[in-house]
């Protein structure tokens, strides 16, 4: 792993601590995590709240731990504001 994966990797660690110490239901991580999903993906209906509802139902019965959900939701936060995606 180089220098900049490495610390892409830590900027995504600190920010998944960050989100997990808000303590948000695990509903609220799958519609957060819906939301950026579709947003990275470039899916036209980003914005739909039906479209956001049946990306995060599919993110909750995948039964996806907690911290991983918060990972996740950083990785493509942190991709999408540094232009990688």
């Amino acid at each position: 792993m180089n220098d900049i994966e490495n610390a892409m990797r830590n900027q995504i660690n600190v920010a998944a601590y960050y989100i997990s110490q808000k303590n948000y239901t695990y509903d609220k991580l799958c519609w957060m995590l819906a939301k950026r999903q579709l947003k990275a993906h470039k899916d036209a209906r980003y914005n739909q709240e039906d479209r956001i509802k049946e990306k995060a139902a599919e993110i909750y019965f995948s039964s996806a731990p907690y911290d991983v959900l918060c990972w996740l939701i950083a990785e493509l936060e942190i991709l999408m504001k540094s232009g990688n995606i």
